[in-house]
């Protein structure tokens, strides 16, 4: 499966301000970047407790939200925005950091585990399916793992940021293949680079 009618792209973070430039936040960097570059904003919706925007690319409007549950919680956001639209699972991008990346590589897949993310395993609890897209923003791991959380929940170096940053733009120079879920032609472009 390497087409995609998109029409929702999520972006993994927390709202807390001072959590906002950590590693574990680049889904929401990620998302923030695509709205900016179409001169849109976000609004809160407290019915679904997220920021939400919308985007026209390709003849379609695709909705761009920022679930505000924190990370652990994402899906329940999720959840309830389903149940009031006609979303399926493989119509959403899930875009998140990644431990087992380097940093700034970014991968594209369908479906497959959580890889232990929290966010991540929150959504399939509360979807009840792993089968969505997800587009994975590399931040690299600590040499021991007994600090992972400390880790993802501080911020990259100036260098690993400028890395992280550079990524998200290359990705959204292609915004036209992102949107229109050409996913097949963004995969064998991203997946086969190495940063």
């Amino acid at each position: 499966m390497n087409q995609c009618d998109l029409k929702l792209i999520v972006g993994l973070g927390n709202p807390d301000r001072n959590l906002l430039k950590t590693r574990h936040n680049v889904g929401f960097w990620f998302v923030d970047e695509l709205v900016a570059v179409f001169s849109k904003n976000f609004n809160f919706i407290k019915k679904y407790e997220s920021d939400f925007s919308e985007i026209s690319a390709s003849n379609k409007k695709i909705t761009i939200m920022k679930p505000l549950s924190y990370i652990n919680n994402s899906g329940i956001p999720i959840k309830n925005y389903f149940k009031n639209s006609n979303l399926t699972p493989d119509n959403i991008l899930v875009v998140y950091d990644d431990l087992d990346l380097d940093v700034g590589q970014i991968r594209i897949k369908f479906s497959g585990s959580s890889g232990g993310h929290n966010g991540l395993n929150s959504i399939i609890e509360n979807i009840q399916t792993k089968d969505f897209w997800r587009l994975r923003i590399g931040i690299d791991k600590p040499e021991h793992k007994e600090k992972t959380v400390s880790y993802v929940l501080g911020k990259p170096s100036p260098h690993d940021i400028d890395r992280i940053n550079n990524s998200i733009s290359d990705m959204i120079t292609q915004k036209e293949d992102l949107l229109s879920g050409n996913f097949s032609k963004l995969m064998n472009f991203n997946n086969r680079r190495n940063k």
